[in-house]
Parts: structure tokens; sequence; C-alpha cells
């Protein structure tokens, strides 16, 4: 038939496929474990220490050395998967099915990103697997919210500027590149804003405090819950991303019989694993009116 609608292959496209929305996620994906393209629910079990774990002095009449106590502790990650298809009739003119694709392929990056910072829930309690954002890991910290200086005083940045350095002489306990992820509507302004005595980027000024083993992100303000400012620090090379399958287009196809294109969509959930105590640190904050 003349009319039969010509297709790029999957490959093709996705080589050529350049996104709108820039996702978090994939920040994490340098220590990370895609597992089988399969419905179901894994379970992770580690022995923790429990107490003082300092080896001791021990004597020549010492018969006996100090006791190392050790609890089990599990994780469970929720595998499943979200999917979408997207018909045409080959009697359509299909000069834009690649921009439907590409949009479907933007906002499902949007949905990943929801998935990894707040695993479907909107609390620490509801969320489908941990996350970034929302996470019950017994390894992730959740510190209690602090007051910035407000901003008509002319402290206020060197305020938040102090409160993130004494974040980060915490972090620095455990080894491991870092990355600062500022959030909220309120902080964005601040992060990007200048010191008024000297008009020098707050940004700028306290990547050079950090130094190099840190990076300063922006959480994507789509995927930010309502109302919330602060930051995380996230230690890189101490948290594992459990993942099923990532946004794509999965499959696509022509039906003759019915004169059609079909174009699947497939991505799966998401667990971030914190490793170690305090990898994960969240930092919740007001600012003062």
């Amino acid at each position: 038939m003349t009319n039969k609608v010509a297709l790029r292959t999957v490959e093709e496209f996705m080589a050529d496929y350049q996104p709108v929305y820039q996702p978090l996620y994939p920040l994490f994906l340098g220590k990370s474990q895609a597992w089988s393209e399969q419905v179901g629910k894994l379970d992770f079990k580690r022995l923790d220490t429990v107490g003082d774990i300092r080896n001791k002095h021990i004597t020549p009449k010492d018969t006996e050395m100090k006791q190392i106590n050790a609890k089990e502790a599990s994780k469970t990650f929720k595998k499943y998967f979200l999917a979408s298809q997207y018909v045409q009739s080959a009697f359509q003119d299909n000069q834009g099915v690649e921009d439907v694709i590409a949009q479907v392929l933007d906002e499902n990056q949007k949905l990943q990103d929801d998935l990894f910072l707040l695993g479907e829930g909107t609390s620490a309690s509801t969320m489908v697997n941990n996350g970034l954002f929302w996470s019950s890991d017994s390894n992730y910290v959740l510190e209690s919210s602090i007051e910035i200086a407000k901003a008509s005083d002319t402290t206020h940045l060197v305020d938040l500027h102090a409160q993130v350095v004494t974040a980060k002489i915490k972090a620095d306990l455990v080894a491991g590149r870092k990355a600062v992820i500022f959030y909220g509507s309120t902080m964005m302004p601040k992060l990007n804003g200048l010191y008024l005595s000297s008009s020098i980027p707050f940004k700028q000024s306290l990547a050079q405090v950090l130094g190099p083993n840190y990076s300063i992100v922006e959480m994507p303000a789509d995927c930010t819950p309502s109302g919330a400012n602060g930051w995380i620090i996230a230690n890189l090379d101490q948290v594992k991303l459990h993942y099923t399958a990532l946004p794509k287009l999965q499959a696509q196809g022509v039906n003759d019989e019915k004169n059609y294109a079909w174009h699947n969509f497939l991505m799966g959930s998401m667990m971030l694993e914190v490793l170690v105590s305090k990898a994960v640190v969240r930092q919740p904050c007001t600012f003062a009116a």
C-alpha cells in the first residue's frame, strides 16, 4: 500500500532523541543495579553492628576479647512497571509522530524522577519504595527543620552558607563523592543570589568552600513537594540505586490488517538504598519572615 507508515527503528530514534526535561536520577546511576524486567519483590538482608565496635587493649594475661554485637536488617525493593501506548492510523499524516514520542518520553522522565525522589508517596510512611526525598531506610537521616535568617537581614546568605558548611562537616565523616541537592521554590532564588555587600554569587562562594569533592545540584521543581525547602547531602559512593526499566520507547510496529502504527512506552520502579549510616542526610529549613 502506498501510504504505509514508515518508521525509524527504536535505536535510530533514541540515538537522536534530545530530552527537554533534565532528570535528577541519572546522577545516581554510577552505582546502580538493573534488575530483570519482571514484577516481584526483592529482599536485601545485611548485618549492622550495634554499640561500641572499637578494638580494646589486651594483655598477655587476657583470655577474652571484646565482643562485637550485630543485628540483622532488611530492605525491600518492590518491582513494578508503568506503560502506555500511542496508536496512529495509517491514513493520518505521520510527519509529527516522533514529536509525540519525544513528548511522552520527556513526561516519563519527570515521572521517573518522581519515583526516584518520592516513591509515589507523600511521606516516609506512605511511599512504595525508599527514595531520595522520602525514605524509611535505617541509614537515612532526616534532620529537624532549621530556620534561616530573614531576607532583609544582611547576614541572610551568610547564615545559609554557615548552615550548609556545618552539614558538610558532618557529611565528611563518611568518605566519598558528594552532591548537595537544594530544593524548594524559596530556596532557589537564594542559591542563585548575590551577596549584597560584595556582589559575589552565593553558589560560587559555597562551591569554593565545599571543594572539588562536592557538586551543587538543584532538584527539579516538577518533583519537589509543595512548600518544602532545604537541601540533601548524598554520598554518591555510599548509595545504590535499584531499578527495573528506565523510561524508553520499548517497541513499535505497524498493524497492516487494521492500518495503524503503534508505539509502546515502558518504565519501572526505583529504590535508593543507603549503604552506610548518614550517607544521605536531608536538612529541611524555613526562612524567617
